[in-house]
């Protein structure tokens, strides 16, 4: 079953399959999770990817519904057990890291 990501109560405390957009947002804490993160119009998008949800693990489509709630914004990040992710779910992983390609920031001058 795919996952199904709600937003949080609190963008201070981002848990398990939430998202939030906010100025500032926080994750609750990762055991074996990620984040993912990117800014678009001054705020921070971040999603809280676990790597199973009960019995169902991570899937491709699960990265595509995070990726798209990022709403393309730019300067992505991924933080947390990434060494869980690339031990459990490699291939799953890769899957996400490819189009997550940072943006230069513009020049300025």
């Amino acid at each position: 079953m795919p996952y199904v990501f709600s937003q949080p109560a609190d963008t201070a405390a981002i848990a398990e399959r939430e998202w939030g957009k906010a100025a500032q947002i926080m994750f609750t804490g990762f055991s074996s999770c990620i984040g993912i993160m990117a800014i678009k119009n001054n705020e921070v998008i971040g999603v809280h990817l676990p790597l199973r949800d009960g019995n169902n693990a991570v899937t491709n489509d699960d990265i595509d519904t995070a990726i798209g709630l990022l709403d393309g914004g730019a300067y992505p990040v991924v933080i947390g057990s990434i060494s869980a992710w690339e031990a459990s779910a490699s291939a799953v992983y890769r899957y996400m890291c490819s189009p997550l390609t940072p943006v230069d920031p513009p020049a300025h001058g």
